[in-house]
């Protein structure tokens, strides 16, 4: 198995027209697809953005985000905030999250879920974003309960399972032992640090 790779030496960019991913592969074919045919096109259109990472000049993942919510009745007790009036909380949905095939297993999507905290974090100083959402293939579900995640109450469909994290629930316990923010993806699977 290859070593891991730093955070540090990871590059993240917003997905552009001069960016070339058509050698981009993984084991998703319609992830791979997105990326190549739809990515750019959703991002004119303002429907999503997506951002390219990089490892020594070569496109180690991508991922794409999206506003959300959620029903408040599909979170645990333990997230939200109590006496929140409202049906829905605000939330940033991973709409996409890919790992070329040569670079899994060496961190990247842990890197790119940390980048989507600190996306979530400075978004919700402008506008009310709480939870993080995804709609999980079920190959992945176990990449993001590691990473804290638990599914929502709410019905499965299909073939995704909708998963969730209060991002600021595990900031403010970050916060309370003294860990570094971003120990919230420590990937122990803890809720907090």
């Amino acid at each position: 198995m290859n070593a891991k790779i730093p955070f540090d030496n990871l590059s993240f960019s917003l997905l552009n027209g001069d960016i070339d991913v058509s050698l981009f592969w993984c084991r998703e074919p319609d992830l791979t697809e997105f990326l190549i045919e739809d990515a750019l096109e959703n991002q004119a259109a303002r429907l999503s953005v997506t951002r390219i990472v990089s490892y020594e000049g070569q496109i180690a993942g991508f991922f794409t985000l999206t506003n959300d919510c959620i029903i408040r009745k599909g979170i645990g007790d333990d997230d939200g905030e109590e006496g929140y009036p409202y049906p829905h909380y605000p939330a940033l949905k991973i709409a996409r999250l890919a790992t070329h095939q040569e670079y899994e297993g060496r961190g990247v999507g842990r890197a790119m879920l940390l980048k989507t905290v600190a996306i979530a974090m400075r978004l919700s100083r402008y506008v009310g974003c709480r939870m993080l959402t995804v709609d999980s293939k079920q190959d992945s579900e176990e990449f993001y309960l590691k990473y804290g995640f638990q599914r929502a109450l709410t019905k499965k469909k299909k073939d995704i399972i909708p998963l969730y994290r209060d991002f600021h629930r595990s900031y403010q316990e970050s916060e309370k032992d003294m860990s570094p923010p971003m120990s919230v993806f420590d990937g122990s699977g803890r809720r907090g640090p």
